[in-house]
């Protein structure tokens, strides 16, 4: 049995020192001793290049060029290191955890934004959150604090079952107040005082004091 041979063309790219003069049709532009080079972002290479970094460029015979990594960047320019993706992207740890620390701060911006854990931890100084809509389904919540303030236009509370217990004083200031119980309604009081600047009624089929 013969088998047809062909020669294949094996490229063999070299390697480059450039410097990033800025943006072109399809990736950068490079200024290396060769010449000006139109390169392309390798995939490996995270790091969203820009103009001034010093770059590794890999050439072939071809004119196919790729920025495989950023080797320098200017100190003094402060600039932003961004990291550029394209397309979803998935950052996955197996056996092991994950860390993100920051000196000042950490900043997250989506339109959508999930996270899920089957158990965590806040720990905040200071906090403030800021929306239009909070909707929540909780088992059990529990909540130990030494002040608490609510300021609400309009609050609407349903409940099965409520108790509250107070240990010193509790007051109630309100333009009106009404209450309808279906059942009866016990006080149990060691003194009681009703003050009233206009008429106390009270209305009933029978009325039994003493």
């Amino acid at each position: 049995m013969k088998v047809a041979a062909r020669s294949v063309e094996i490229l063999q790219p070299g390697l480059e020192y450039g410097v990033i003069a800025g943006h072109c049709e399809k990736g950068f532009a490079v200024t290396s001793d060769r010449g000006p080079i139109n390169a392309n972002v390798a995939v490996s290479c995270l790091v969203e290049p820009q103009r001034g970094d010093t770059v590794l460029v890999s050439v072939d015979d071809t004119g196919c060029s790729y920025i495989l990594s950023i080797l320098e960047r200017d100190e003094d320019s402060r600039r932003k290191t961004q990291l550029s993706f394209e397309g979803d992207v998935s950052v996955a740890v197996r056996d092991g955890s994950i860390s993100i620390a920051s000196d000042e701060t950490i900043a997250l911006a989506s339109k959508n934004f999930e996270l899920s854990a089957h158990e965590g931890r806040v720990c905040l100084e200071k906090t403030s959150f800021f929306g239009n809509l909070v909707e929540s389904n909780i088992a059990r919540i529990r909540i130990v604090a030494d002040s608490l303030d609510s300021i609400v236009r309009r609050a609407v509370q349903r409940f099965k079952s409520t108790y509250r217990y107070v240990e010193e004083h509790e007051e109630v200031q309100s333009a009106s107040t009404r209450m309808i119980v279906d059942g009866t309604l016990t006080m149990h009081t060691k003194n009681t005082m009703h003050i009233a600047e206009g008429h106390v009624k009270i209305d009933a089929e029978q009325i039994h004091l003493g």
